[in-house]
């Protein structure tokens, strides 16, 4: 089974990272279906935001279902239209974006969820707890772990993606977060040193 992972986060009003694997995406035909178990990816999803969260003493994080049903609108979109992009007008919601390619025709929902959350707590390599504030290397990993984000809610789709010139199913995941994290100024109380 060959596999592409990309993520892509929106950390403040002004900055956008993109991370990618694998080659250039071309958009396909995207089924933009939820054939997802989403109650197994959102407890899936919400225990190991808290887990990691924990490590930087940051508060358990709790179940929006106004979040969810945000977020599960946003990853149908991206899925329907294959194009890898965050939301807009989210009103101070804070917003993470994964996507899995495969040539598998499904996915477990919980290698799922613990696939994208662990993806983006990886970039805490890259975090400078002596300089904190934004990068767009870590902003995934600080939405994270912000302490002074209380509520996820998070969404899947499947769709396809062509990766050079192979076609794959893809499985968009997102999550957001309320209040939004990634605030400049807000970085040593919200970015805990674990």
């Amino acid at each position: 089974m060959k596999k592409f992972f990309s993520t892509l986060t929106l950390t403040t009003a002004t900055a956008l990272t993109v991370a990618l694997t694998g080659g250039a995406i071309i958009s396909d035909s995207v089924l933009g279906q939820t054939s997802i178990d989403l109650a197994t990816l959102r407890s899936t999803a919400v225990s190991k935001h808290n887990t990691y969260r924990a490590t930087h003493k940051s508060p358990n994080i709790t179940i929006s279902d106004s979040l969810n049903t945000s977020a599960q609108a946003w990853a149908e979109t991206v899925a329907k239209s294959g194009k890898f992009a965050h939301s807009t007008n989210r009103n101070n919601v804070g917003e993470n974006i994964y996507a899995s390619y495969t040539t598998e025709t499904s996915i477990d929902p919980a290698t799922l969820g613990n696939g994208a959350v662990s993806d983006w707590y990886s970039e805490i390599k890259d975090y400078n707890y002596a300089s904190p504030g934004f990068s767009s290397d870590t902003g995934h990993f600080t939405q994270v772990v912000w302490k002074g984000s209380t509520e996820l809610g998070c969404g899947a789709a499947q769709g396809t993606a062509t990766i050079d010139g192979n076609k794959y199913n893809a499985f968009y995941v997102v999550c957001q977060y309320a209040t939004a994290g990634n605030v400049q100024g807000q970085f040593p109380d919200n970015v805990l040193k674990p």
